[in-house]
Formats: C-alpha cells, sequence, structure tokens
C-alpha cells in the first residue's frame, strides 16, 4: 500500500515538474522573441502634393478664321468660290462680286440666262462713254470682249476698233442651270483711254444681260448700280 502511494506521488512530482519546465521553455521563449530587433521597413515615398484644379478645362485656343477674299486664291474659272469675293450686289436676277488691290480689281458677274452678260464702268448718260465688259459662253467656250460704247444707245465697238487696247488680263466662264458666271481681271487704271479708271471709294455701273449669245443684241434686262473700292 505504501509503495503505491509512493509512486503514484513520484508520478504527481514528475508531471507536475515536467509542466513547469514546459510553462518556463514557453516563457523564455516568449521573452526571447521580444528582444530581437525589429526587421528593418522600407520608408514609403512621401506623398507630393497635387495642386487643386483652377477651374473647369477650356480647349485648346484655335487662330482666328481668315478675313472673306483673304484666305482664297482667284483663279479665273468662271465659278464664284465661298470667300473669293468679299464684297457682291445683287439687281435681281443679275449679281457682281468683286475684290481689288492697289493694283488690279477681280469681277465675277452672274445672271440668270444662257446669253451674254456684261457690265459698264463710268456710264455718263444711259450708256454713252461707259467701258463696258460684255462676254458669253457657247458650247463651254468663254468669249469676252473690251468695248467702249460712244453714245447713249451705243453703238459699243470693242476698244482695239477705236484705237484702243484689249485690257482684259485674265478671264473665265461657265453657263450651267439657266446661269451665265463671268469672271475677269484688269488693271484699275489701264492707261487706255477707251477704258475708265476705278478709284476709291464709290464707282458707277451699268449692269445688262441677254437672252442670247448675239453680244449685240438688246439686252433683255438692264440697270445701274456702284462698286465701293
Amino acid at each position: 500500500m505504501s509503495t503505491y502511494r509512493f509512486t503514484g506521488m513520484a508520478w504527481h512530482a514528475k508531471s507536475r515538474q515536467r509542466i513547469w519546465l514546459s510553462v518556463l521553455g514557453l516563457l523564455l521563449a516568449a521573452i526571447f522573441v521580444s528582444c530581437q530587433p525589429a526587421a528593418p521597413t522600407t520608408p514609403a515615398p512621401p506623398i507630393q502634393p497635387v495642386a487643386p484644379p483652377s477651374g473647369p478645362s477650356q480647349p485648346a485656343p484655335q487662330p482666328p478664321s481668315a478675313p472673306p477674299g483673304s484666305g482664297v486664291k482667284w483663279v479665273a474659272d468662271g465659278k464664284i468660290t465661298p470667300g473669293e469675293y468679299p464684297k457682291s450686289k445683287a439687281y435681281g436676277d443679275y449679281e457682281i462680286s468683286w475684290s481689288a488691290d492697289d493694283q488690279y480689281i477681280y469681277i465675277a458677274m452672274k445672271a440668270k440666262t444662257t446669253g451674254w452678260v456684261a457690265v459698264g464702268f463710268g456710264p455718263e448718260t444711259l450708256m454713252k462713254n461707259a467701258d463696258i465688259v460684255e462676254g458669253y459662253v457657247s458650247d463651254a467656250k468663254l468669249t469676252i470682249q473690251d468695248m467702249f460704247s460712244t453714245g447713249d444707245f451705243g453703238p459699243h465697238p470693242p476698244d482695239i476698233q477705236q484705237g484702243g487696247t484689249n485690257d482684259i488680263l485674265e478671264s473665265g466662264g461657265t453657263e450651267e442651270n439657266g446661269y451665265t458666271v463671268i469672271e475677269f481681271k484688269r488693271k484699275l487704271d489701264t492707261g487706255d483711254k477707251f477704258d475708265k479708271p476705278l478709284i476709291k471709294g464709290t464707282n458707277k455701273i451699268l449692269w445688262a444681260y441677254g437672252s442670247d449669245d448675239q453680244p449685240f443684241l438688246k439686252h433683255l434686262t438692264r440697270g445701274y448700280g456702284e462698286l465701293d473700292l
């Protein structure tokens, strides 16, 4: 009986010893871990300040558009291109457009006709002493003449038949959809006595058009107007 109690007591003593040793080992391990230096850490990059928005985004500035006539090259092709002429006036079914520089004038005549179209510079009484440019288109070919009217109702033969010169430098014409368009270029002052100098300011004009390609047949409609240079 005593031997059993002794053996049991010895076993309990050893068990308590093993438990204390285990607890002591865990405490020592915890102390050891807590005493180890912490692993170095890489610092996070500094945060860059962001400027607050100054307002709603604006589109990139665009270059100003060219004024009418300045960005379009004049071409004597019988077509009135948008921007080709900075000035234009309409008289019923007749329209005249023009531009000028220091030396030349550029003109387009457009009328609702398949016949001749004309403009006269500086008429005095009716048609007298008018410097006339008249033309027509037939079979896609332009015929244009520099004329001078010698009387109130003509005649107005070409300048070259009166001792003058043909001073139309460039020209072109088209006939399409019942309209005739004629463009031409001449000097503001040609020096020909059968041509009226065109001056800065207001210039009186005579306009007319006919129903046929015969330039000496009577006009269908005519009138007076002004060109401002």
